[in-house]
């Protein structure tokens, strides 16, 4: 090998770690502020609300994580409601549908889409990871797409899975989706290096292997194991019933019950 490939391979080593550094030195507040805003842009908000998008109903892979609940009915949280795709489909079947989202128009859009096509439903403006509801009021908590993974470090979620656990009656269900990739080779070294760049820039001291900006629109955690996400639902307090084989190979789901 020349010497100009190999300084070449140098420097597309070190142009992949620059590229992951915006996360590293971002605090975890900051990191759902930052995708806050670039969901908040009136762009971003119309097209979650189009209406051929909403229309689209579920998904194949999130029909396949209800199968698991026979009972069509009762209380539903939605956490990440959007334009409202899947609150729609999921009133229709006679769910008592809230959805939420940390983007006011997101909400407003969602009730007025549900209203237009002769549903009802209820909207709350929460950030997700600071969930507040009330005790055992929900039979069903279901996260939209991959939101489970848009939340910053290992603690804040498993905060989130307890306040979900809260709010689910005995017996709930928990079904989410997140990202997943099973190839992820963690290297030592780089997550010391990582680590020690947030410490010395007070940014993201929980920073975790598998933590990117996606797109640079919103914070991603990409889980290297269904075993990483098992146990912060469990400490959370939930009973994982079923993984989903994944539908993509980035993406997979997880069904979870509260116990009785």
């Amino acid at each position: 090998m020349t010497l100009r490939i190999k300084l070449a391979r140098s420097i597309l080593r070190l142009s992949t770690f620059i590229q992951t550094l915006p996360v590293v030195v971002i605090r975890p507040d900051d990191l759902v502020e930052f995708s806050r805003q670039s969901y908040a842009k009136t762009p971003s908000v119309e097209g979650w609300a189009e209406d051929s998008l909403v229309d689209s109903g579920l998904h194949p892979d999130e029909m396949d994580l209800l199968s698991d609940i026979s009972e069509k009915k009762g209380k539903l949280l939605l956490l990440g409601v959007g334009g409202g795709r899947e609150a729609i489909p999921l009133a229709q079947m006679g769910y008592q549908v809230t959805g939420v989202d940390y983007i006011p128009a997101m909400v407003e859009r969602a009730i007025e889409n549900a209203e237009r096509r002769g549903f009802r439903m209820e909207g709350l403006v929460q950030e997700i990871s600071q969930l507040e509801t009330p005790a055992a009021t929900y039979d069903v908590v279901w996260i939209s797409r991959s939101m489970y993974s848009c939340v910053p470090t290992r603690i804040r979620r498993v905060a989130m899975v307890q306040k979900i656990t809260h709010s689910l009656k005995p017996g709930g269900y928990f079904l989410c989706q997140f990202q997943r990739d099973t190839t992820l080779k963690p290297s030592r070294k780089g997550l010391i290096l990582r680590r020690l760049i947030a410490a010395c820039t007070l940014g993201n001291l929980a920073y975790q292997h598998g933590d990117i900006l996606w797109q640079n629109v919103e914070f991603l955690h990409i889980f290297g194991s269904d075993d990483e996400i098992r146990s912060e639902l469990e400490e959370g307090g939930l009973e994982v019933l079923r993984f989903q084989t994944a539908v993509n190979p980035t993406r997979a789901g997880v069904v979870c019950r509260k116990s009785q």
